[in-house]
């Protein structure tokens, strides 16, 4: 009984060692205290992350269509150089919560985009949301 209490505040140790302290000041996002992305959001539905050479950008936008559950309430995740996106209604993003998948992810690595990991990260959380939007 003693080894599976040790093995879990082990395991539990060892999983916050590698945890990403992400944290947003001014205009900048820094991950373990070192800048690494610029923050340019216009306003709170509109959030707007750049490399810090400002080579790859992506957007966050929080839409609501006014149906539905919480006045159906989604988020977009756009990539815009690689022009690909997402939408989900069941996880919805905060900017702290998308840097930090992104990092779990392998999208954001030291800073950088990785553009092979995009896909994957697409795949996991698109509900494409939109495709089931009547437009009018």
């Amino acid at each position: 009984m003693k080894t599976l209490v040790c093995l879990f505040v082990l395991s539990c140790f060892t999983n916050n060692l590698y945890a990403q302290s992400v944290k947003f000041k001014k205009d900048k996002v820094w991950v373990d205290g070192k800048e690494c992305l610029n923050n340019h959001s216009s306003n709170a539905n509109n959030i707007e992350l750049a490399t810090l050479d400002g080579s790859q950008t992506i957007f966050l936008k929080f839409i609501r269509t006014g149906i539905g559950q919480n006045g159906g309430l989604y988020t977009k995740v756009i990539f815009v150089e690689q022009n690909k996106s997402l939408t989900s209604r069941s996880f919805i993003f905060t900017k702290k919560l998308l840097v930090n998948k992104l990092i779990d992810g392998e999208v954001l690595v030291d800073c950088n985009i990785n553009e092979a990991k995009i896909d994957k990260f697409i795949m996991k959380y698109d509900e494409k949301i939109e495709d089931g939007l009547n437009r009018f």
